[in-house]
């Protein structure tokens, strides 16, 4: 109100004298106080002693070529049952082609076996009785002849008509279509009511226990792998979950545009969680032994660049700073720092989402767990 109350207009030691007014009125400047310290946890760098693991990475296919299966004879699909996805197993009926022709013709060849089966009857009473007499000296030869050749040709009419039966019994048979292995349906090829050639695939079937992962490891590290080592494999469409496998095979050439070499490593895959064409990470477990250094692989944060960085605890300025580092090969809930630390650090595991460079910060662990300082840094 003083100063709404002065003229516009004042002298430099009018205004000097309000200055100091003012410093008399018992009204101090206030100080901005720091901010409160941000509550943490901190954890000791771990040094763990683990195997030797190759990282590579590819697909899961199956080790068995599909099978692709086929109608032996033409005709007109009257009903075809499984879709794709569907699980058969081996000798489940899959399709059946209308049997109506089929079926006249094995009634056809079973009436001329019948007649056949007649005629070679009376052929053979008929040369018995001819050869009698002949053996007799009361019938010529040539007639003896010609009782003994129609009975030879009565016989082989007969096991001609029998053939003939085997044959359209065989193609009435051919009209099913029955599932030759266990396995997954990936293709069907054909629909009711079309007419469907003889040989030409109807259904493809997969099978998925075992799969393979078809990986390519890389020219420095093909040393290092041999059939029969075992091996973790993960994939992203499957998360939290983990499989064992076992290298069952390592090309001796390299692919000329990767300088890698094909490895398939087996997995059994009785609950069919392992689908074809899904990708997947695995360590091949090697046969040394490492020291590493591990952290938590929650206290890893991303920088704005997105590289990976951790806080480190100083206590005696009770601040934290930021590291960037290098990760490794994740174990369990831990995760490999292959560089940007030295093994005596202390590092923010909880609260880290809250902090920035240099921030003051508060242990929330009990005093009586109060971590063992160490030397700060410059």
């Amino acid at each position: 109100m003083l100063f709404n109350s002065l003229p516009k207009l004042i002298s430099p030691t009018g205004l000097v004298l309000l200055f100091l007014l003012a410093g008399c009125s018992g009204e101090q400047p206030q100080e901005v106080p720091e901010s409160r310290p941000v509550p943490v946890r901190i954890s000791q760098v771990r040094q763990l002693q683990v195997q030797q693991s190759i990282p590579v990475s590819g697909t899961v296919v199956s080790p068995f070529a599909p099978t692709r299966t086929a109608f032996l004879v033409a005709g007109q699909a009257a009903d075809v049952t499984p879709r794709e996805g569907e699980f058969v197993h081996r000798g489940q009926l899959l399709a059946r082609l209308d049997a109506t022709e089929y079926q006249a013709a094995v009634t056809s060849a079973r009436a001329e076996m019948k007649r056949a089966e007649i005629a070679a009857s009376q052929a053979r009473d008929e040369f018995e009785r001819m050869d009698y007499l002949f053996q007799r000296n009361s019938l010529p030869r040539n007639d003896y002849e010609k009782f003994k050749a129609a009975r030879e040709a009565a016989e082989q009419q007969l096991v001609q008509a029998r053939a003939n039966v085997r044959i359209h019994d065989k193609h009435l048979a051919d009209t099913r279509l029955f599932a030759p292995v266990s396995g997954f349906i990936s293709k069907r090829l054909v629909e009711p009511g079309q007419s469907v050639a003889a040989g030409i695939p109807v259904f493809e079937i997969v099978r998925l226990d075992p799969v393979e992962i078809l990986v390519g490891v890389p020219e420095t590290d093909i040393h290092q792998v041999t059939v029969g080592q075992k091996a973790t494999v993960t994939l992203p469409a499957l998360p939290g979950q983990t499989f064992e496998g076992t290298v069952r095979v390592v090309n001796v050439s390299a692919d000329p545009s990767t300088r890698s070499y094909m490895a398939r490593i087996a997995i059994a895959n009785p609950e069919h969680r392992l689908q074809l064409g899904m990708v997947a990470k695995a360590q091949i477990v090697g046969t040394r032994q490492l020291n590493v250094l591990t952290l938590p692989a929650v206290a890893v944060v991303r920088d704005p660049q997105g590289a990976p960085q951790v806080y480190v605890y100083y206590a005696r300025q009770q601040r934290v700073h930021t590291k960037r580092v290098t990760l490794g090969t994740i174990y369990g809930d831990e995760i490999e720092i292959k560089a940007g630390l030295q093994g005596d650090e202390q590092i923010v595991v909880a609260g880290q989402e809250k902090l920035r460079d240099g921030i003051r910060v508060v242990l929330a662990q009990a005093a009586a767990a109060q971590p063992q300082t160490v030397e700060d840094r410059p």
